[in-house]
């Protein structure tokens, strides 16, 4: 046994009773992940129940177990260990799994994020991954249990996380972890049909509305695209119908930042922040209380759509100067 998992492979061992989650708006890394965890305990032996602050979104239904996944946290009092994946902070569980996480619980956090906090009992944290099911699948190998469906959802994880393997972060090994995924009998064409060929017709309305809303700045280097909530219900389109509105700022020609402002909800703005050189977004995001990496991060900010957008932006600009 390697010794980098031996804390968390001791805190299983000692599992009888888990249950897993990942993050708030969650996307295919924390769904992957959760998954493929949650299918090798129970062939540990474990009872395992899969949660989620959020539902599942459309895209991800198809993963093997995913109609398992409970939106929020089941009513048990007996589970004695919780895994939190892909997760930097633990209010980005959700205010109900925060609550378990407080109480009478082996808490376990396994992430790829820079700049976290310190919340669990055991703590794996790999920077260098360039996604959490990377080093799911690192522990998963060690403890023999792969197989076709757990490889499955650990390549939805990879593959989502690493923008199909286009993002700085993706390496030599990803590709060799990857590798070893194809050699249990993925379908990748289904995959990759599921995750980015079929989309609902709410994704394109919303990029129909979004696209009045695309702007660039005079010097050319800082790009920016919003939908906000009214726009959302007339269209009746979901937050996860807006995650690849970012791509659309991000690929004019000459720009460093894009974002993207969203209202998942009245009130509530998230703002996606990625960069096309090396300037480190997550500072950017941590001073409006998010986080992320170096060249992908994000933040939820309370208040107004407008007087957030001029704020972040404001910001942007001065970093790029």
């Amino acid at each position: 046994m390697s010794e980098k998992f031996v804390d968390i492979i001791a805190a299983i061992s000692s599992s009888k009773n888990v249950i897993i989650t990942g993050h708030i708006m969650p996307d295919g890394d924390s769904i992957g992940s959760t998954l493929a965890l949650g299918l090798a305990l129970e062939k540990l032996g474990k009872k395992v129940t899969m949660a989620c602050p959020d539902a599942v979104p459309e895209s991800f239904l198809f993963l093997p177990g995913a109609d398992r996944i409970h939106c929020g946290v089941p009513k048990n009092d007996e589970y004695d260990t919780i895994f939190v994946v892909d997760c930097s902070t633990p209010d980005r569980v959700g205010e109900e799994m925060q609550e378990l996480l407080n109480g009478n619980i082996t808490v376990v956090n396994i992430d790829h994020h820079i700049n976290g906090v310190q919340f669990a009992d055991v703590s794996y944290v790999d920077s260098s991954a360039a996604a959490t099911g990377e080093i799911i699948f690192d522990l998963l190998d060690e403890l023999g249990v792969i197989d076709v469906d757990i490889a499955i959802n650990l390549y939805a994880a990879i593959l989502t996380d690493t923008g199909s393997f286009r993002y700085e972060a993706t390496t030599s090994l990803t590709h060799r972890r990857v590798a070893k995924l194809l050699e249990f009998g993925i379908n990748v064409s289904r995959v990759t049909k599921h995750l980015f060929d079929e989309k609902p017709l709410e994704v394109f309305m919303v990029l129909k509305q979004a696209l009045k809303n695309l702007y660039i700045s005079k010097c050319g280097r800082a790009a920016w695209i919003s939908i906000n909530w009214d726009e959302l219900q007339k269209i009746g389109a979901k937050d996860e119908h807006t995650r690849e509105l970012i791509n659309y700022p991000r690929s004019i020609k000459g720009v460093k930042i894009a974002l993207m402002f969203r209202e998942p909800s009245p009130g509530l703005v998230k703002v996606s922040i990625r960069s096309n050189d090396d300037t480190d977004v997550s500072k950017i995001a941590a001073e409006f209380g998010g986080g992320g990496h170096k060249r992908a991060a994000g933040c939820l900010i309370e208040g107004d759509i407008e007087t957030i957008k001029e704020k972040v932006i404001e910001k942007v600009l001065k970093v790029l100067d």
